[in-house]
């Protein structure tokens, strides 16, 4: 700055632009100390994520209120004023790029702060909001750094409107060429957000694959079977099987076993007989409910045995398995007690005297 423009600023601009700063750092040393004891506050009540997201926004705060109260004296000197083009480009990029980073990290930290504040819950919608968090993360940090890189370019006389065509040409091109990782992609949103396959859920596909889902990706579900290997779906077929669910809509199952007792046995003995036993089991056994009690529906007249269902109830997939081997242990052994028949296949052949 040169002495002929000094000479041209007044005494009364200087201490008006004194005044803006001054008070522009008062205003920052009073926030200063608000949001440390905000933060304190936080902090007794276990809420560190939250207060670190304060903290965040505190330094935003009290950074652009400086850098306001600068720019307002600056303003306020008319010399300088009509030679501020470059320096309000600079000043607003700056400030753009302020914002960006705090965003980027409070959301961070309110993400993480939103996840442990969900964690007790493990209702199926929260269970969605969980597998969701991650993608959520990812997506918003795209879209804050695409934003604040456009806007810039903008200010700084760059035309975004070739630079947006162009992308969305781009973008048509790598569609065309990446159309099996989008559809997988597509349908990663569409598994995510429908709500139904939920991490940790125990699921079967109609080719017959089964495990518990560990993974839901953009791309891929994995999902770890019994044998505790893990299997990688494509989201895309997963979208388009029959999956079936056994933790849907609530953990507990029915469990259906299948029997078949001979033509020449008491059917309301036999319906007596598996009751008991089917009581008994659900008494004992590891992961049985045991306010459900047992039933038995007679199904048809088989080939070589009356066939029926004995019905009870478990916890969950892996306690049905339990109840199936308690049961059939049982009823078995009951089954010979009783004398109670179940038939093996066998062939009656009649001939007919015609003499």
């Amino acid at each position: 700055m040169n002495m002929d423009l000094i000479k041209e600023i007044t005494l009364t601009e200087i201490v008006f632009a004194i005044t803006i700063v001054s008070t522009g750092l008062i205003i920052a040393i009073v926030l200063f100390f608000i949001f440390r004891r905000i933060q304190q506050n936080l902090k007794a009540n276990n809420q560190s994520q939250l207060a670190a997201v304060i903290k965040d926004f505190d330094k935003m705060v009290i950074i652009s209120s400086i850098f306001i109260s600068i720019y307002m004296a600056l303003l306020s000197i008319e010399v300088i004023r009509s030679s501020l083009s470059q320096f309000n480009q600079v000043f607003t990029i700056l400030l753009i790029a302020l914002i960006s980073y705090t965003l980027e990290k409070s959301k961070r930290h309110l993400l993480e702060w939103y996840s442990i504040k969900i964690n007790y819950n493990n209702s199926p919608q929260i269970k969605t909001l969980k597998t969701l968090i991650p993608t959520v993360q990812w997506f918003s940090t795209l879209v804050i750094i695409s934003l604040s890189l456009l806007i810039c370019l903008d200010i700084i006389g760059i035309s975004i409107a070739p630079l947006i065509a162009g992308l969305g040409i781009g973008g048509l091109a790598v569609a065309l060429a990446l159309q099996g990782t989008l559809s997988n992609f597509f349908a990663g949103v569409n598994v995510l957000t429908d709500g139904n396959i939920q991490v940790g859920d125990y699921i079967e596909l109609a080719d017959g694959y089964g495990g518990y889902v560990s993974t839901i990706g953009w791309r891929s579900t994995r999902i770890r079977t019994l044998s505790d290997n893990t299997v990688t779906i494509p989201n895309g077929r997963l979208a388009d099987t029959i999956v079936t669910n056994y933790n849907h809509p609530t953990d507990e199952m029915s469990v259906f076993i299948k029997m078949g007792v001979g033509y020449f046995e008491n059917l309301d003995n036999v319906e007596n007989v598996v009751i008991e036993v089917a009581t008994q089991v659900i008494e004992t056994t590891e992961g049985a409910v045991s306010q459900h009690a047992p039933t038995v529906w007679y199904e048809e007249f088989g080939d070589d045995n009356v066939n029926f269902y004995a019905v009870m109830r478990a916890k969950g997939y892996i306690d049905s398995w339990r109840v199936k081997h308690s049961f059939i242990k049982a009823i078995s052994t009951r089954f010979r007690t009783e004398n109670i028949e179940i038939s093996f296949h066998n062939t009656n052949i009649f001939m007919r005297d015609e003499s």
